[in-house]
This record gives structure tokens, sequence and C-alpha cells, in this order.
């Protein structure tokens, strides 16, 4: 039997065009499949994020662990002078004993005997205390006179003998000038700071005004401080 050619072109168009509503649709599936070279870029992509990620992480770790470390050297190097460490062997190179950074009892004894452990034995507590003592060369002996500089008459006397002053308070003082008219001395109103810790030079001179204060000086004006605010060393 001979087919028609008409006929089977005319199907053929029917059926192409049917697929083509078909592919259309997407009902083979999505028209824009990834292909595997895609898949692997987008892969290789995922893993580059993970791995910087990672070594972020990483970084972070290692910082925080380097702050740990220097806050742990800063305490315990023997070498750091503003370390508890460093402050002993300070402590220790004055008391003649081994200077290891550490307060045992050699050391505790040592000091006892030149300074007094008058806040216990040497601890993170104290140690600016100490220190403080060491570097002001607060001996037993100098505390025992400084305890007796409770008057006025007593400063006087011991600044003749050719001590210094040193402020244990911040004192911010009145400052005065003879008055030669009276012969007293009269505030002018000003004033002049001092730090506690402060330790002025030799040729300082005090002169007793009762009532637990005196004026200090060192030229012609005078500063008046409490008693209780000064010692002389």
């Amino acid at each position: 039997m001979k087919i028609n050619q008409n006929y089977i072109i005319g199907a053929a168009a029917v059926l192409g065009g049917g697929l083509y509503l078909a592919y259309k649709k997407g009902l083979f599936g999505s028209k824009e499949e990834l292909n595997p070279v895609a898949e692997t870029k987008i892969e290789s992509k995922a893993t580059i994020n993970d791995i910087k990620q990672e070594q972020k992480d990483v970084a972070k770790a290692n910082v925080k662990k380097a702050v740990l470390n220097a806050a742990v050297s800063a305490v315990t190097n023997i070498t750091n002078a503003n370390s508890y460490k460093g402050k002993v062997s300070t402590i220790q190179s004055n008391l003649g004993v081994a200077v290891d950074g550490i307060a045992g009892t050699q050391t505790n004894m040592a000091y006892n005997s030149k300074y007094g452990l008058d806040k216990g034995v040497i601890s993170t507590s104290n140690i600016d205390f100490y220190l403080d003592k060491v570097k002001n060369n607060l001996t037993l002996e100098k505390q025992a006179i400084l305890s007796k500089q409770t008057t006025g008459t007593a400063i006087v006397n011991a600044l003749k003998n050719g001590g210094n002053i040193r402020f244990l308070n911040t004192i911010n003082a009145q400052n005065f000038v003879l008055n030669k008219a009276t012969n007293s001395y009269s505030a002018i109103g000003t004033r002049l700071l001092f730090n506690q810790g402060t330790i002025l030079g030799s040729g300082w001179k005090a002169i007793d005004r009762g009532a637990g204060l005196v004026l200090i000086y060192k030229g012609s004006t005078l500063q008046q401080v409490p008693v209780n605010a000064i010692a002389v060393i």
C-alpha cells in the first residue's frame, strides 16, 4: 500500500511540535540542568569558603592564645619589672638573697629583719606596699624614727638633722608668706599640690604652727601641711 507522502510530513510536523511544547513545559526535566563542570565549580567554591572560614577561626584562636600568653608572661616574667616576680626580684636584690622572683622563706625572713612584715608574708596583695618600703629605704630603724614624728616640733628637728620630707598623702597646700609688718605668716590665696609619695630634696625646713600643722619652705614662700601628712626620712 502506498502511503501518501504528505501525510507523513504532516504527522512528523505534529509530533515535532508536540515534543517542542513538552520541552518548553519542562516535561523532560529542567531545561537549565547544570553540566558536570558547573557542578564541580560550585562544589569547589563551597570548599574554598569552608577553608577560608576555618582559617579565620584558627586566626581568632591564635590571637586569643597570644593575648593569654602575654598576660601570663606579664605576671610571671622575672625580667618584667612591673610583674609580680619582677617586683619580688627587685626586693631580693636589695636584700642580698637569691634572685628568683619567688617570695619564699629566705626572702621573707630577710625582709622582716630589715623592713618588717607588717602586712604578713610577701604576696600579690601587698607586693607594692613592700616594694615602696624598699624604694624609700624605710628600714625598721627609720620607721621607728618616723613613728615619733607626731608633732610639728618632731618634724622641725628631723629636718634639722638632714632628713627629707616624704608626703604620705596628697596635699593641696596653701601658700603663705611672712608679713613683716606683723611678723606673722599670711595666706596669699594660692596653693601648691604635693602628690602622695613625693620626696622633697635637701634644704627644706619647717616651722611648727601648732594644732597639728607645720609650714614647710625652701625660699620665701611657705606651704602649710598637716603633720600627719608628711614624714622626714
